[in-house]
């Protein structure tokens, strides 16, 4: 067949012809692609027989030559069978303990390891180096091993305690593979001539060769991380780190800096499939799927991210901070300058609560020497005119109550007629601030001018920035090679944000400008 012309065709094709028969295990297919250019493991949760095992066999198909090696765990499983047997020639001859490994997991491209949680921990402790260094230790020698793709696979997530934290951790995308759901897909299924997991579906000119591969890993060390993807993904990270904080010890959504290191490149991977130079908003969706650990944590996972996305993705695409702290210096020097404040002595009643804080005022020797109350909402619904028949109260401790009514009149100030009696309710001075506008001086004037219009150029150049971003992310949000039905409309909103807040931004640079301006021609 033709080899399409650009790399994201190719890989389309690729899982297109990889996926064939295959049916609602594209997207684990996708992902399965994209792990193993990455260079990273995958591990499948799911019961027997929902294809796991197949997933592995096609991905051998991807790359050119792949040799492949397949192994299913059990609680007798011996490293021999994994990492081969020990050489008896070198062992006899050389007094050396080395495997013959060549036709095992360390001399393999594709590994499938079945029943993972199984393994026997001398197994455990030799895979933890061949998933995180890719190396093997044979005897005395190191073996770098050409793993591209490793997934394994269970029935059931590690048990706490067990010792599988570690291993648990190297398998950074973590995917739920279920039976087929839709009846269409399952009569396919049951309509198939022959099981299709064994034939090579690719075309040859397809698949990745061994220069290919290499020649891409150094393409994807180059791809960049922009300061709004790492910004997004700090993001993600304090919100994580806050929701442990309230969670329990064992529901934890723990993610070692090693992981976040693995999601960064796994980030660079998918960008370079697309032909493009940095990490766009729309490949960290790909995160949801590397920071859960328990099954109740994959639908928060993906509302973190989208969170994380909505709120944060393009946030630091702009640098607004070092605007705003200008802006709000000179809003400070404008109300200085624009503003006359000055204290004047005010008088206002003095407030006394009850213990449920009703609020009363103080009548002072009304009764003698006992004081009377009145309520606040009696002394607010006085008419200016007018007597009106009110209780008096009395303070019984932290209690008021009525005492005795009288006709009550509002009078001059605070003071009351009560009766033919004039009396006064309890007031206290305090100092009111007063502002009084007064003009600028003109040079004042034009030196705000030259701030203000830096500030809105400074601002209308971050507007022109975020359109930019727009148009050119647009054309990446319409496919991704390795997302299905991607929810761009949360990176839509998170630019449309972005966008308001800067317009919002340029408003109060117009409204300083309009208000010292206004007082300048007053």
């Amino acid at each position: 067949m033709d080899v399409p012309a650009s790399l994201p065709d190719r890989i389309r094709a690729l899982i297109a012809q990889m996926s064939y028969q295959l049916y609602e295990k594209e997207h684990l297919m996708r992902l399965a692609l994209l792990a193993a250019i990455s260079g990273e493991s995958m591990f499948l949760l799911g019961p027997p027989g929902v294809a796991k095992s197949m997933i592995a066999r096609r991905l051998k198909f991807a790359f050119r030559e792949a040799r492949a090696f397949e192994y299913l765990m059990g609680k007798f499983s011996t490293p021999d069978e994994v990492f081969g047997p020990v050489s008896i020639r070198k062992l006899k001859e050389e007094d050396k303990y080395e495997r013959l490994t060549d036709k095992y997991l360390p001399g393999a491209q594709i590994v499938f390891l079945d029943e993972i949680w199984k393994a026997s921990p001398p197994i455990q402790n030799a895979l933890l180096t061949v998933l995180n260094e890719k190396i093997y230790r044979n005897g005395e020698q190191e073996i770098d091993v050409q793993i591209r793709g490793l997934i394994a696979a269970s029935n059931e997530l590690p048990l706490a305690g067990e010792g599988l934290d570690a291993l648990w951790d190297r398998f950074l995308l973590r995917m739920v593979v279920h039976n087929i759901e839709e009846d269409a897909n399952f009569n396919l299924l049951l309509s198939l001539p022959s099981q299709p997991a064994y034939r090579d579906t690719v075309a040859e000119d397809l698949k990745i060769s061994e220069e290919e591969y290499r020649s891409w890993q150094a393409g994807i060390d180059a791809v960049a991380m922009p300061r709004h993807i790492l910004g997004l993904i700090n993001y993600l990270r304090r919100r994580i780190r806050r929701r442990n904080e309230q969670a329990e010890p064992e529901a934890q959504m723990y993610v070692s800096d090693r992981r976040w290191r693995k999601i960064a490149q796994l980030l660079r991977t998918s960008a370079f499939l697309h032909e493009r130079e940095e990490v766009h908003v729309i490949d960290t969706l790909l995160i949801a799927d590397c920071i859960w650990n328990q099954l109740p944590q994959i639908e928060e996972s993906q509302k973190l991210v989208l969170d994380a996305i909505t709120t944060y993705g393009y946030r630091r695409l702009v640098r607004q901070e070092p605007l705003r702290e200008e802006l709000a210096q000179l809003q400070a020097e404008v109300d200085r300058e624009t503003n006359h404040r000055y204290e004047v002595p005010v008088e206002r009643l003095v407030p006394h609560y009850d213990k449920q804080n009703n609020l009363f005022y103080r009548l002072p020797g009304f009764w003698g020497e006992n004081d009377a109350f009145l309520r606040q909402r009696d002394w607010e619904d006085l008419p200016e005119k007018g007597p009106r028949t009110l209780p008096l109260l009395e303070q019984v401790g932290g209690t008021f109550r009525p005492f005795r009514t009288y006709e009550v009149r509002r009078d001059e100030g605070f003071s009351l007629l009560i009766g033919d009696r004039r009396q006064g309710i309890e007031t206290e001075t305090q100092l009111e601030e007063k502002v009084e506008p007064r003009t600028p001086a003109p040079e004042l004037v034009r030196i705000w001018n030259n701030q203000t219009q830096l500030l809105l150029q400074a601002c209308a150049e971050m507007i022109e920035a975020v359109e930019a971003r727009r148009v050119q992310d647009a054309p990446h949000l319409r496919h991704h090679l390795f997302l299905i039905d991607p929810p761009t409309s949360h990176i839509l909103d998170s630019l449309e944000g972005l966008t308001q807040e800067l317009l919002q931004l340029k408003l109060e640079i117009q409204k300083i400008r309009h208000h010292y301006e206004s007082l300048a021609t007053d």
